[in-house]
C-alpha cells in the first residue's frame, strides 16, 4: 500500500511540474500574441486615420474654393496636398491657406489655383478639367493619375424653356419688349408694324 503510495506522489509531483512549467509557457505565449494583434490593429488604424485625416494640417480660406470646384474635388485636393508637402519636407505642423484672388487660367481647360504655408512660402496647384488630375507645385508634379470624371451638376429649380422662348429673349434673359401692363411680351404679342420695322433690312 505504501508502495502505491509513493508511486501516486511521484506521479502527482510529475504532474504539478508539468502544469508549472507548461502552463506559464503557454499563458506567455498567448499574450505575447494577443500584444501584436493589438498592436497591428493600432498601427493600421493610425495609417488608415492618417490617409483619411491629414490632421496636422489646418486648411484656411478652403471654402472660397467652392466657387471654382465642386466639394468632391475638393476634398481630393484636400487628402493630395499632405501628400505633396511631405516630398517637400514639410512635416511641421502647419497651415494651408488657398488664395482665391490669384487664380489664373492659362486657356480653357486649365486653371491654376495659389496656395501658401504659414512659413509664407507659396506655390501653385494646377488643375486640368479634362483630366481631372490636380499638378502640385511649379514641377506640376501629379499625386493621383487617376483620370476621374465629375458629375456635371444642374439647378433643378430653374424652369423649363423651349428654344423659341430662348430667340424671343435678349442677352440678359428677358424679351427685348413689354406690353401694354408693363409686362415682357413675346414677339407674337408685338403689333405687326412694331414688328416689321424691327426687321433689318438687306
Amino acid at each position: 500500500m505504501s508502495r502505491k503510495k509513493l508511486i501516486l506522489s511521484i506521479l502527482l509531483l510529475i504532474l504539478l511540474v508539468i502544469i508549472g512549467i507548461i502552463l506559464p509557457a503557454v499563458w506567455k505565449h498567448q499574450n505575447q500574441q494577443t500584444k501584436t494583434e493589438k498592436e497591428t490593429a493600432k498601427s493600421d488604424d493610425e495609417a488608415s486615420h492618417k490617409k483619411t485625416n491629414p490632421g496636422k494640417w489646418e486648411f484656411l480660406d478652403f471654402e472660397k474654393l467652392s466657387d471654382f470646384l465642386p466639394d468632391t474635388q475638393i476634398q481630393d485636393l484636400k487628402e493630395q496636398l499632405p501628400t505633396y508637402l511631405e516630398q517637400r519636407k514639410e512635416t511641421e505642423m502647419k497651415s494651408i491657406t488657398f488664395l482665391p484672388e490669384e487664380t489664373t487660367y492659362p486657356d480653357k481647360q486649365t486653371t491654376v489655383f495659389m496656395f501658401q504655408l504659414s512659413s509664407a512660402d507659396t506655390f501653385p496647384v494646377t488643375y486640368s478639367a479634362s483630366t481631372g488630375v490636380f499638378l502640385f507645385g511649379k514641377e506640376k508634379l501629379p499625386i493621383s493619375t487617376e483620370v476621374k470624371t465629375y458629375p456635371k451638376e444642374t439647378d433643378d429649380s430653374l424652369p423649363p424653356i423651349t428654344t423659341e422662348e430662348i430667340e424671343t429673349r435678349q442677352e440678359g434673359g428677358f424679351p427685348d419688349t413689354k406690353n401694354d401692363a408693363g409686362h415682357p411680351a413675346d414677339s407674337k404679342d408685338m403689333p405687326k408694324q412694331e414688328a416689321e420695322s424691327k426687321e433689318v433690312q438687306p
